[in-house]
């Protein structure tokens, strides 16, 4: 069992299993993805930008210029055993922009997120020195707070009239910090404190590439087929690790950690530009990746996600005609080990897509239930709601004068 007395928010989450790892990762989709249960690398469109799967750029209109800024609120419960807590926060999660180069070329620029950590919890307890009945008291208090993003840029061209290949180039940037400490406080009063802190400089690179295979049958009928790739790749940066107590002992070390390797295919229909339904799945080797210089200390990890969109008419004259409706849901095993127990995440989706009367800008709301874990170990519960502006202005048309 996690405790969680005492938790606070940190960062863009407030939970005690981002003590493990690398903390919460994220999948990097934005609002329209997120509020269909996360589906992204089968997925193409002319009004937004999908940084999951890099193939995606060149479908962007070569008149068009697409800029997408997302923000969101988190409000976790959290319960273990009988205990329980309920804490929010917020977060500016992403900006990026998207333009044509040609015709059959596209170019993405932006900064998301790879993993977030935020955790505050402390506890106490007792035990008895063996052969005495007096007892010993001590309370132990854990934090921790930072994050992982990532400055990508992203290139996609197609190469064929249904094929089109992209690849993302990330550097990757961010403190990680975790705080233990225990004070002891022996039967005669005497006291002992113990600190520890363990700190995670990340600037590093990594790379990404993706493919679709995207076909229109007759008028009504499209599919795209899509699969990525990131090959496992060291995690540059330094690790500290700092110990106070009755010495101060200081190790530093570097290249001790590594990306894992991931696998990802995706499929979506489109029926008469009105429905689409789509499906993915990913992969990430961790188990085969460094975690402090070893492996198999971390899980692999697997996420399936289903999701689907509606619009009544869009190019109807009534303004609900042209509103966006999403849902969707998905389920994934996570990459870290509480003891010899693995963690499962399930969470379902849902929004709507907002355009504005006089151009193909569009306010996408999505919103996110989901939990983690169990109440014997830590249940946590979360409700998330999002919001991205995704502007969509033609840019390069020229004026003609008469």
């Amino acid at each position: 069992m996690l405790p969680i007395i005492g938790i606070t928010s940190q960062n863009n989450t407030n939970s005690p299993y981002t003590r493990f790892g690398y903390g919460q990762l994220e999948e990097n989709c934005f609002s329209r993805s997120q509020a269909m249960g996360g589906t992204s690398i089968g997925m193409r469109s002319k009004t937004g930008i999908n940084p999951v799967n890099p193939a995606s750029y060149s479908s962007i209109d070569s008149t068009s210029f697409i800029f997408e800024i997302g923000v969101s609120g988190l409000l976790t419960n959290l319960r273990s055993g009988k205990e329980s807590k309920t804490e929010f926060n917020g977060n500016l999660d992403y900006i990026a922009l998207q333009t044509p180069i040609t015709k059959w070329m596209g170019l993405s620029l932006g900064i998301i997120p790879y993993s977030y950590v935020g955790y505050n919890y402390n506890f106490t307890d007792s035990f008895q020195l063996p052969n005495k009945e007096a007892y010993n008291t001590y309370a132990q208090s854990y934090n921790g707070s930072g994050g992982i993003s990532q400055l990508y840029l992203g290139l996609s061209f197609d190469i064929a009239k249904h094929f089109s290949i992209g690849a993302n180039a990330y550097y990757m940037f961010g403190n990680i910090n975790h705080y233990k400490s225990i004070l002891y406080t022996q039967s005669d009063l005497n006291t002992t404190l113990s600190l520890q802190k363990q700190s995670l400089h990340v600037r590093s690179f990594n790379g990404r590439f993706g493919i679709q295979y995207h076909e229109t049958i007759g008028k009504k009928h499209a599919f795209v087929i899509g699969a990525i790739y990131e090959f496992k790749s060291p995690m540059q940066g330094t690790f500290e690790n700092t110990m106070i107590g009755i010495d101060t002992i200081i190790t530093a070390s570097s290249n001790v950690f590594e990306l894992p390797s991931l696998y990802g295919g995706g499929i979506s229909y489109t029926y008469d530009n009105r429905l689409t339904i789509a499906a993915d799945y990913t992969y990430q080797e961790f188990s085969k990746a460094k975690y402090y210089n070893t492996t198999d200390t971390l899980c692999n990890r697997s996420k399936i996600t289903l999701g689907a969109e509606y619009i009544n008419d869009p190019y109807g004259r009534k303004y609900v005609d042209r509103i966006l409706w999403r849902i969707g849901a998905n389920y994934s095993n996570s990459y870290i080990k509480i003891g010899d127990k693995q963690t499962h995440d399930f969470s379902i989706t849902c929004g709507i897509g907002l355009p504005l009367r006089t151009s193909k800008t569009m306010i996408n709301i999505n919103f996110e239930y989901g939990n983690v874990g169990t109440v014997s170990l830590l249940k946590e519960q979360y409700f998330k709601f999002g919001i991205n502006f995704s502007l969509n202005e033609m840019w390069f048309i020229k004026a003609k004068i008469r």
